[in-house]
């Protein structure tokens, strides 16, 4: 679609009296605006029209005034007008994760149901209600229809821990910015070695540490959907034996955390008793 802006008056004076504006104020010489567009693009086009985005090329005449008007001194520069005001704005390029988060703070709030949010919403709310199969299925639709982005990969690959490992390995190896996700990379490393535990592949070192079998119990759990309890046994373990397994029970806390994301209810429930026994 033509996102340039034609007519002040129509496109950002009238249209953000109905919904946002979201101005982006570019040029064709301009490297970081050439890697922004499509993500605001993208972005705008999955919005079911809750927002608007209107492109102004700086190098224009007839758009300098408004480049002054809106104080433009570098660019890109993005601008956020609501019934007439400006109510958010940032420089430079983000990130598309970034831009999305910034959206999400500043549009403003509407009765939405699953149709009008976006899938990052609708993952996010499936897994504050504990409903990982949920999210999982969410994650899975959103990735068939855009196979290129690297949130949708990485919400995935830790959707499908602790279960197909193998997957999700493969997801973070075709990420674009592979380097960014490296706490991920951890996560997949260490659910692999849970697993390995749980079918007696690896043995825990000390063989006779008295908690050995808390532990193998633990990863068992995990396996088994029983992660409440596998939690809550390794956070046992974390406050009485730290060198088993190389500090093993902490290094799985921290994973499943992360794989359940901080607004899972365990997540919730058990990570100020996991810091709590960190000391």
């Amino acid at each position: 679609m033509d996102y340039e802006l034609k007519d002040i008056r129509t496109d950002i004076i009238e249209a953000c009296q109905t919904v946002p504006v979201v101005v982006d104020f570019w040029a064709e010489w301009c490297g970081p605006c050439k890697a922004l567009s499509p993500v605001l693009e993208k972005l705008v086009s999955q919005s079911k029209g809750r927002w608007k985005l209107v492109k102004v090329d700086v190098d224009n005449p007839e758009n300098q005034a408004l480049a002054s008007q809106f104080q433009i001194r570098s660019i890109p520069a993005v601008r956020m007008i609501y019934q007439g005001k400006m109510v958010a704005h940032f420089d430079g390029a983000l990130p598309e994760a970034a831009v999305k988060k910034w959206l999400n703070e500043n549009l403003p709030e509407r009765e939405a149901d699953d149709d009008q949010e976006d899938e990052t919403t609708q993952i996010e709310k499936a897994i504050e209600s504990g409903d990982r199969a949920k999210a999982l299925e969410i994650a899975k639709k959103a990735y068939e229809a855009d196979r290129e982005s690297d949130e949708i990969k990485v919400q995935l690959a830790l959707l499908l821990l602790p279960d197909d490992t193998e997957t999700a390995e493969k997801l973070l190896s075709s990420l674009k910015e592979e380097g960014k996700y490296e706490i991920e990379k951890e996560v997949i490393g260490t659910i692999k070695h849970i697993k390995e535990i749980a079918d007696g592949t690896v043995k825990p070192e000390p063989a006779d540490a008295k908690q050995l079998p808390n532990y193998v119990a633990a990863c068992k759990d995990l396996l088994a959907g029983n992660i409440e309890k596998a939690v809550s046994d390794l956070i046992n373990i974390v406050m009485i034996d730290r060198s088993l397994d190389d500090d093993g029970a902490r290094k799985a806390c921290v994973a499943i955390f992360k794989m359940l994301g901080e607004k899972h209810p365990v997540s919730q429930a058990y990570r100020r008793r996991f810091s709590m026994a960190l000391y």
